[in-house]
């Protein structure tokens, strides 16, 4: 008379997690390209933020800031909270121009390492040209 036990045994453990590893490496990629899309939104809400302040500062003195320590932050240029982007701002003969550029993990984002913006409301990005609508 035969035993038999009852469990997994070894050869359906590694069919489990074969089939395991190849729906990580299937989903993997778009979840992590995922996660850089939504990151975006972050640098369009810092960047807004600042030209709202910026647009109180002309209210108040008549002129524009490229220090960032006169609307309130900490540094003349700041990192958005998550650090994947650093926001700086240039004043020119028109107005401003703010720059939302990538840092570390976000540097993978390949399609969308700056965000632009100006004191006429127009916005950019580089490379890619549709980063501010998803």
């Amino acid at each position: 008379m035969k035993l038999r036990t009852q469990g997994i045994g070894l050869i359906e453990l590694l069919v489990v997690l074969a089939i395991m590893g190849i729906l990580a490496s299937v989903l993997l990629p778009g979840y992590q390209d995922h996660v850089l899309k939504s990151y975006r939104a972050e640098a369009m809400q810092a960047l807004l933020k600042v030209a709202g302040l910026q647009e109180m500062l002309l209210v108040d003195q008549h002129r524009y800031s490229a220090d960032l320590t006169e609307l309130g932050f900490a540094a003349k240029q700041f990192v958005t909270e998550s650090g994947r982007y650093k926001v700086s701002a240039v004043v020119t003969e028109q107005g401003y121009q703010l720059k939302a550029q990538a840092q570390q993990a976000q540097s993978e984002d390949k399609s969308c390492q700056v965000f632009l913006l100006n004191s006429y409301g127009q916005k950019s990005s580089e490379p890619g040209s549709a980063c501010w609508s998803y």
